[in-house]
């Protein structure tokens, strides 16, 4: 099978020769990044840009003469979107909105659309079009930090309360099902906090960081990730006492400018390989839990772990 995101590269002739009446499809439209699909009257989809195809999954023969019903998560959806933007009328008086959008192996995304009819020199509805841009990381992005700070300055909570919380909206971003902050000294790995949906680490556990998936963090002085066993980043791991590791990304945890230890998540699953933005994001969440544990120090000293 043809790859998808290249396939119009390999037919542009056929991509630019689409027409709708008297109306040709801009070949322009072939190669903008964001994905662009037009449809008839009757909605159903004629012509795909490559980075259409990308987005939704589908190649250029799965689509064409589809109903665009195939890119919404259900008919409600296509309804609601075809009642405000893509009707001969059109009861939206903004064509530029967000929606929900299927891809084809069934997992939904957000996306920022810019959409509604193509019209001819007299005013008529020749057919439809959709520029959308799959905005669900930047909005995942935005909803994280939003409750990182709601969690960090909610004064209800106690520190232990915090991080927790913290862990707990990592697991969930990373797709992982447990994590740690641990106390580094000179060759002792101590846990101070965790989190898991498969079993608590004690507070106070002790482990040789040679042991440790975090040692190699600790030596790159910089994030390290693996989404399989097999990877060379992943090594023998404590939790390896509980459950099989497969998933492993891992920080150096600073505080008050002085390393004070390690945060990780980890999971007993295999997953996507992480992404460089996610390299990024565990040292945000260092940062945050760094911020309690300095307010905690400042408050109550260095941890309590006998």
């Amino acid at each position: 099978m043809p790859d998808s995101a290249t396939e119009l590269q390999n037919r542009p002739e056929e991509a630019a020769n689409i027409r709708l009446g008297r109306v040709s499809i801009p070949g322009l439209f072939r190669d903008l990044p964001e994905a662009v699909i037009v449809a008839d009257e009757e909605r159903e989809i004629v012509w795909a840009n490559n980075a259409a195809l990308a987005m939704f999954g589908y190649t250029i023969d799965q689509l064409i003469g589809q109903s665009t019903e195939i890119l919404y998560p259900n008919k409600d959806a296509f309804q609601e979107a075809g009642t405000a933007h893509f009707n001969k009328t059109g009861s939206a008086t903004d064509h530029n909105y967000e929606a929900n959008y299927l891809r084809a192996n069934g997992k939904v995304f957000l996306g920022e659309t810019t959409g509604g009819p193509m019209r001819g020199a007299n005013g008529e509805v020749l057919g439809y079009f959709g520029i959308t841009r799959d905005i669900s990381k930047t909005r995942a992005f935005e909803e994280l930090l939003a409750n990182l700070y709601r969690v960090s300055s909610d004064q209800s909570l106690d520190t232990a309360q915090k991080i927790d919380e913290i862990l707990k909206m990592g697991c969930a971003h990373f797709q992982t099902d447990s994590a740690l902050v641990s106390w580094v000294r000179g060759e002792t790995y101590t846990v101070l906090y965790s989190h898991s949906e498969i079993a608590e680490i004690e507070r106070g556990s002790v482990f040789k960081i040679a042991d440790c998936c975090c040692a190699r963090a600790l030596e790159t002085n910089g994030p390290v990730a693996c989404n399989s066993s097999q990877d060379n980043a992943c090594g023998p791991h404590p939790c390896y006492s509980l459950f099989v590791l497969e998933t492993y990304i891992g920080v150096p945890l600073i505080v008050d400018g002085t390393l004070f230890g390690t945060v990780n998540f980890t999971s007993s699953e295999t997953r996507a390989p992480f992404e460089s933005s996610d390299l990024e994001l565990i040292k945000m969440f260092a940062a945050w839990i760094s911020q309690q544990l300095s307010i905690e120090k400042e408050i109550n000293g260095l941890p309590d772990l006998s």
